[in-house]
């Protein structure tokens, strides 16, 4: 009988651990820009959208990333990875432009 008086505690707790909204990575802040400062003194500018679902970067020109999951957005030739060994890094076509970025 016990089962039957916990089960629906255990239910709301799963089900509110899947309502949290999305993760925020680290330094970054929804609507708003923020500056980071990497590696040899160069910075650019980062605003997560609300939803998470896209990152808007400002380096040379803006871009629009799209989210790709765990912490890692991509679009037009850019790539922006927010989680992992290491801080955020933003790469183009490949190849690193800003390394061991920390919000400033």
């Amino acid at each position: 009988m016990k089962f039957v008086f916990t089960a629906p505690f255990i239910a709301i707790g799963l089900l509110a651990g899947c309502a949290s909204g999305p993760t925020v990575p680290a330094g970054m802040k929804t609507g708003q820009f923020v500056d980071f400062a990497c590696e040899g003194g160069k910075r650019f500018q980062v605003r997560l959208a609300a939803d998470g679902s896209t990152v808007r970067v400002r380096y040379e020109g803006g871009y629009e990333l799209d989210s790709m999951g765990g912490g890692v957005y991509e679009g037009a030739g850019w790539k922006l990875v927010t989680q992992g060994p290491g801080a955020t890094e933003l790469f183009h076509n490949g190849k690193s432009v800003m390394k061991a970025c920390k919000p400033a």
